[in-house]
C-alpha cells in the first residue's frame, strides 16, 4: 500500500478509535471468589439462568433480523457481547446493524477490533454488508483480516496416537522417564509415549483400580506422585447408568503406580464431570468440574475434595493452570475468558489485556514463567497464542500468535510447556472424526516465536501518531 494512501487509511481509523470509545462493549464486572465462598447446589440454578439468558438474546437477535428492526438487532447483539465479549458472530451481528443502519464509524469501529484480535473473515461475503464497502477503511481492514487466515508459525510433528488410543484427553510431561503421559477416554488408559512413536500402557481402567475416563493428568517428579481426575461419562468404554456423574482424583506412586489414595467427589443431587486439572510444587491439586461449573480443591495435606471456585457469571469451565508457587490460579471459560484467582488472599477478577487481547474459545491452558499459552479451537483461524503477563498475573503485556491457520489443525487443544517449546494435539477433530479412530497428531511449537497479533503493528503507528 502506498504511503500517502496508508496514511489516509490511518487517519480514519484513529477517528473511529477516538471517535467511538464509547460503542466499545463493558468488561464483564470482576467474578469474586473465596475457598468456602460458594456452595456448588446453590450456583447451579443461577448458572443455568444465564444461559438462558443469552438464547433468549439470540432469539431476539435473530427475529428482529429477520422483522428488519436492525435498531433492535444491533442491540441484542450488544447485550450478548456484554455476556460473551469475545464471540465473533456478536461482533459481525453489530456490524450487520450498522451497516443497514448507516452507522458507518461504529461499523469500522468493530472491523477493527476484530481485526485486531486476529480474527479471520472475509465480510464481502456477507450481502448485509454492501452499505459500507465503499471506502478505503472498509477494504483495508476487510483485507487485513482475510491474510490472517493464511498460515503463521511453526508446526513440529512429535508423535501420533492411532486406533484405540486415538481419543486423547489428557497429557503431562514424565520427567522421571523421559516420556509424555497421554489419558484417554474411551480406554481410560495411561500411555506413555515416546518421540519415535512407541508406546507402553502404564495403567488401564479397571474394577480394581476404579477408574473411568482419564481427564486429567500430572506427574510430579520430585514428590514421586501421579494425579490423575477420572470421570464416569458414557464415552467410557465401560461406562455403567448407574455410575454417571461419579469422579474422582487418583494418587498413585509415579515410579510404581501404586494406587496410593483415592478422593471421591462429593455426593449431592448434581451432575459432575471431572476435568483437567493442575498441580502446585506443594501438592495442591485443583480440579474443573465441567458439568457443576465448580473448581475443587485437595490441599496438600487434606484429606478430601473442597469446593474452591464456583460462580454464577462462569458456566462454561473448561482449562486450568497454576503458577508453581500457587500465587496465581488460571481458569478459562469457553465464553468469558479468563479468570485470576489469587487463592491466599482469596480474590479474583477477569484477566485484563490490550485491545488486540481475545481469549475466547480456549481448549488447552498452560503456564510457564510468566507466560499463558493458550489453544483457542472456537476460534476462526484456529491457533496458539503466547500472553505475556505482567508481575501481578493478572494483566496481559503482549499478544504473540506462536502458530495460526496451519494446515494440520482441527481443533487443536490440550497444551503443555516443555522447555522452549510447547506440546499439543493439532488434531482432536470433531465427534465424528474421534470416532473413526482416525490418528491424532502430537505436535509441539517453538514458544520464541515472534509473530505479534495483528494490532501491535497497528497500534505502534498510532503511537506515532501521537494519538497512542
Amino acid at each position: 500500500m502506498p504511503i500517502t494512501r496508508f496514511i489516509s487509511v490511518l487517519v480514519a481509523l484513529i477517528t473511529i478509535i477516538m471517535g467511538t470509545h464509547l460503542n466499545a462493549q463493558e468488561s464483564p464486572a470482576p467474578v469474586q471468589a473465596s475457598p468456602a465462598a460458594t456452595d456448588a447446589r446453590a450456583s447451579e440454578p443461577k448458572a443455568k439462568a444465564k444461559v438462558e439468558d443469552v438464547a433468549t438474546l439470540e432469539e431476539m437477535a435473530k427475529q428482529a433480523y429477520q422483522d428488519k428492526k436492525y435498531v433492535a438487532y444491533y442491540s441484542a447483539n450488544m447485550k450478548l457481547l456484554n455476556l460473551r465479549p469475545y464471540q465473533p458472530e456478536y461482533m459481525q451481528g453489530v456490524i450487520v446493524a450498522c451497516a443497514q443502519l448507516n452507522r458507518l464509524t461504529t461499523a469500522y469501529h468493530f472491523m477493527l477490533k476484530m481485526q485486531q484480535q486476529g480474527f479471520s473473515y472475509d465480510l464481502n461475503e456477507n450481502p448485509d454488508t454492501v452499505n459500507i464497502r465503499s471506502t478505503e477503511v472498509y477494504t483495508y481492514l476487510n483485507d487485513l483480516m482475510i491474510e490472517a487466515g493464511q498460515p503463521l508459525g511453526t508446526v513440529e510433528s512429535v508423535f501420533s496416537l492411532a486406533g484405540e488410543y486415538a481419543d486423547p484427553t489428557a497429557i503431562t510431561w514424565d520427567e522421571s522417564r523421559g516420556r509424555f503421559l497421554v489419558g484417554t477416554q474411551s480406554e481410560g488408559a495411561i500411555v506413555a509415549m515416546s518421540d519415535d512413536g512407541s508406546s507402553d500402557v502404564l495403567i488401564r481402567a479397571n474394577d480394581e483400580n476404579g477408574l473411568w475416563a482419564i481427564k486429567g493428568l500430572h506427574a510430579d517428579a520430585e514428590n514421586n506422585r501421579l494425579w490423575v481426575s477420572s470421570a464416569s461419562i458414557p464415552g467410557f468404554s465401560a461406562f455403567r447408568p448407574t455410575e454417571k456423574g461419579r469422579g474422582a482424583l487418583f494418587e498413585f506412586n509415579l515410579k510404581t503406580l501404586e494406587l496410593i489414595n483415592r478422593f471421591n467427589v462429593p455426593v449431592d443431587e448434581l451432575p459432575h464431570e471431572l476435568g483437567p486439572i493442575a498441580v502446585t510444587d506443594s501438592g495442591d491439586v485443583y480440579i474443573i468440574d465441567h458439568a457443576a461449573s465448580v473448581v475443587y480443591r485437595k490441599a496438600a495435606d487434606g484429606k478430601w475434595l473442597e469446593v474452591f471456585l464456583g460462580s454464577t457469571e462462569l458456566d462454561a469451565l473448561q482449562a486450568i493452570a497454576v503458577t508453581p508457587d500457587n500465587s496465581r490460579l488460571f481458569v478459562s471459560d469457553l465464553y468469558k475468558g479468563v479468570l485470576v484467582v489469587d487463592p491466599v488472599q482469596p480474590t479474583s477478577a477477569m484477566l485484563a489485556g490490550p485491545e488486540n487481547m481475545n481469549v475466547g474459545g480456549i481448549t488447552g491452558l498452560a503456564y510457564g514463567q510468566g507466560h499463558l499459552v493458550i489453544t483457542q479451537s472456537g476460534f476462526q483461524p484456529e491457533r496458539v497464542v503466547r500472553l505475556k503477563l505482567d508481575a501481578s498475573g493478572g494483566k496481559v503485556l503482549k499478544v504473540a500468535a506462536v502458530a495460526s491457520a496451519m494446515e494440520e489443525f482441527d481443533r487443536p487443544g490440550l497444551a503443555t510447556i516443555k522447555g522452549e517449546h510447547v506440546y499439543y494435539f493439532a488434531n482432536l477433530g470433531s465427534e465424528s472424526v474421534r470416532a473413526a479412530k482416525e490418528p491424532v497428531a502430537m505436535v509441539r511449537s517453538p514458544l520464541s516465536s515472534q509473530n505479534e497479533a495483528p494490532s501491535e503493528a497497528m497500534q505502534k503507528a498510532l503511537e506515532r501518531t501521537g494519538s497512542g
